[in-house]
């Protein structure tokens, strides 16, 4: 996802002039398009300004993750998926077979119903 330099500036509680300070000195990255207007990327922006959300004193922030934290995050969510993945496949090998099963049934009673015809 990335922000406008208004869009930048909403989301981290910053002025406009902040952030394209910060552009400048090369703390985060940001890219003019032919028009004139900014587009920063939300990682590159709130790696240096957290959002408004995690600015506030009420402690109802979400809490920052360690990267070692969200890699095991991402591992545990990649094991699941392929976990939910096998299942799928299994499930879906019983329901060509019941399908195969039901269609060779229905050749044999099409073969008997012409040998009584």
């Amino acid at each position: 996802m990335s922000y406008t330099l208004a869009g930048a500036a909403t989301a981290t509680g910053q002025s406009k002039k902040t952030i394209l300070r910060a552009i400048r000195d090369g703390k985060i990255a940001g890219t003019k398009d032919a028009l004139g207007s900014w587009s920063i990327e939300s990682t590159e922006l709130h790696l240096v300004f957290p959002p408004v959300a995690e600015q506030g004193d009420g402690g109802d922030a979400p809490p920052r993750y360690s990267p070692s934290e969200v890699e095991a995050l991402g591992a545990q969510i990649e094991a699941l998926l392929r976990q939910a993945g096998a299942r799928l496949r299994q499930q879906l090998d019983e329901v060509r077979r019941d399908r195969d099963t039901d269609h060779d049934e229905a050749l044999v009673l099409a073969d008997q119903h012409e040998r009584l015809a």
